[in-house]
């Protein structure tokens, strides 16, 4: 009896990590939207070469035109020209993991846009991801920031929701392999300024 419970968990486990896209999207529906333009937004202040990690869950949702998306607000620190972006994925297993694909806009100091940037898509050789020092599965991507950026919203294509995503797993037992993930709305996102 208690081998069948623990297949019964692992099974519901399983399954339940295979809908996140369509339960974060649920999710997200009903969220209350906090702010329509980019003035009425808290910009956090955050320091350089040191990585924050921002949980997607926990953050504020805006509209973004025919969508809405958590997001995160920062004013960028002095000095900065770059900006990595660390998606982390969900899940126990890579065979059910979600993560998300963000985007960036770059406003100047009178908070008017100067650009929308996304990552650099290497689709056909799957995308690269990595393992970090307690096994924790990420996509890392980094934006070259405009001279005169002085506030950045970081925030999720929700158009991709639920599409799938190939990507070159590397095993920490060595070797690559092709898997496939899937977007969703909601994960940990890490920011370091550089």
């Amino acid at each position: 009896m208690y081998r069948i419970s623990l297949i019964l968990i692992f099974v519901l486990l399983l399954s339940g990590c295979a809908n996140a896209p369509k339960t974060d999207s649920n999710h997200l529906a009903i969220r209350p939207v906090c702010c329509e333009n980019v003035t009425e937004m808290d910009f956090e202040k955050q320091p350089r070469k040191q990585q924050i990690k921002y949980d997607l869950k926990k953050q504020s949702v805006r509209s973004f035109g025919s969508f809405n998306s958590p997001f995160v607000a920062i004013e960028k620190p002095e000095n900065s020209r770059f900006v990595q972006v660390f998606s982390y994925a969900n899940g126990l297993f890579v065979n059910n993991a979600t993560f998300v694909y963000p985007l960036l806009q770059v406003y100047d100091s009178e908070k008017k846009l100067i650009s929308s940037l996304k990552p650099y898509e290497a689709w056909n050789s799957g995308l690269p991801t990595t393992l970090d020092m307690q096994g924790n599965l990420f996509y890392k991507t980094q934006f070259t920031l405009p001279q005169n950026a002085t506030y950045l919203v970081f925030y999720v294509d929700s158009s991709l929701v639920g599409e799938p995503v190939r990507i070159n797993w590397l095993s920490n037992v060595g070797g690559s392999e092709y898997k496939t993930l899937r977007f969703t709305n909601y994960s940990e996102l890490g920011i370091t300024f550089l």
